[in-house]
Parts: structure tokens; sequence; C-alpha cells
């Protein structure tokens, strides 16, 4: 575990994002080719991280009547749902940021949660392999979020997760993967889709590697902690 832990970190120095100046130039492309996307155009109900490289895929969303879900910051409220043409056309851009949530998102309820139908869930990776693998931020919170999500019923059996490259050398040999990482099915960047698979497994939780002070900071982990 200790080696694999720290052959992430190592990737993670050289898989380093761009500055922010360079991915406002990709944030447009990368959006417009999910758009393009047959599984992007069949699904009513997306999940997009909050990140800034995806921020235009989550205005497109909007724009495209489509249900966007999004995270709480640090998941410690659970999830928010945007629906589409609620928000002010000159406020877009902010209504798709975590101070937009509060503004303009409805929280979900667990009920809520249980309830959806999430077909495409897609995340920022610092870097990805074409049997799926991805690296993240090192935090978990994009994997966690999928678990939760689906450990609560509100995925479709046959989801997509997509990870999303600033740049297409992050797309490498091999991505060393734990248990509990999510499998993409696709490949997004500026140059276009790549799908690898037909849909994405979903891992479950795994309790015994999430420390107490996490579980009890995040309202849906504990939620679904006490009712084990």
């Amino acid at each position: 575990m200790t080696n694999l832990l720290s052959s992430k970190s190592e990737l993670r120095k050289v898989l380093l994002p761009l500055p922010e100046e360079q991915i406002l130039g990709v944030q447009g492309k990368l959006a417009e080719n999910l758009r393009r996307s047959e599984i992007y155009r069949q699904c009513k109900q997306v999940f997009i991280d909050p990140s800034f490289l995806l921020r235009q895929a989550r205005v497109n969303a909007l724009l495209d009547g489509k249900e966007l879900v999004m995270p709480a910051a640090g998941l410690k409220e659970g999830f928010y749902l945007l629906k589409p043409f609620t928000i002010p056309f000159k406020n877009l851009v902010m209504g798709v940021t975590y101070t937009g949530l509060e503004r303009y998102g409805h929280r979900l309820d667990f009920e809520e949660i249980s309830s959806l139908n999430v077909s495409l869930l897609i995340g920022e990776t610092y870097g990805v392999d074409r049997l799926g693998n991805s690296l993240g931020d090192g935090l978990g919170f994009f994997d966690l979020a999928v678990a939760l999500i689906g450990e609560m019923g509100g995925l479709v059996e046959n989801c997509q997760v997509i990870a999303a490259v600033d740049d297409l050398t992050k797309v490498v040999d091999d991505i060393p993967s734990e248990l509990w990482d999510n499998k993409c099915s696709g490949i997004l960047s500026s140059d276009g889709i790549e799908l690898l698979t037909d849909s994405s497994p979903v891992p479950g939780i795994y309790w015994d590697n999430i420390p107490m002070e996490r579980i009890k900071r995040m309202t849906p982990l504990w939620y679904l902690f006490n009712r084990r």
C-alpha cells in the first residue's frame, strides 16, 4: 500500500494541471466535444465535478436542458441539484460554482438522492490510462461522491464515468489503482472523447479505509454509516 501511494504521489508531481490561463483556452473545446457525444445527448441528469476545467461543461449542461448534480464543498452537505433555465443567463458562470450552489441549487435530501437517475458522471483527472484507471488529486472526493450516489441508488445501472484531462499528454501507459478507485469508461479532452468500455463499474464504500473524523464531517457518509 505504501509503495502504491508513493507511486501515485510521484505521478502527480509529473502530471501537474495546466495553469488557469491555459485552461481557459481548453474549457470551451472540451465542453463542445462532450456536447457532441451521444452519451451526453442521451442523458437527462449529469454529475459534473466543480473543477475549473469543467466549468463550461457545467454551463452547457444547463443550457442544454439537463439537470446538473454537483457536490457541496468537501461533500460536507452532500449534493445539490441545479435545474435548467432557473438561473439568469448573466449569472450562469457563477451559478455553477460553490457560490452559485447555495443561491440557485436545491440541496438534495437522502430520499431525493435515491430517486436520481444519473447516467453520466464527469470528473477532472491528473492522468488516465486506457484501462480506465485515473489519478485524482489524492483527496478522493470524486471517487467518494460516485460511490455515495451509487450506494444510495441514484445511478442508473449502465452509467458512464468519464475522466477529463486538460491535455492529451495526461493519457499515460499505466496508472496504479486501488479497490475504491473509479474505473472510467471514457476519456474527455480538447481533442475529443474516447470511449473505452460501454459502462463503468461503480465501487462500493470501503468503510475500513475512511477515518471516522472524515465520516462524521460528511453528512451523507455519516447517514449511510449509521444505517449499516
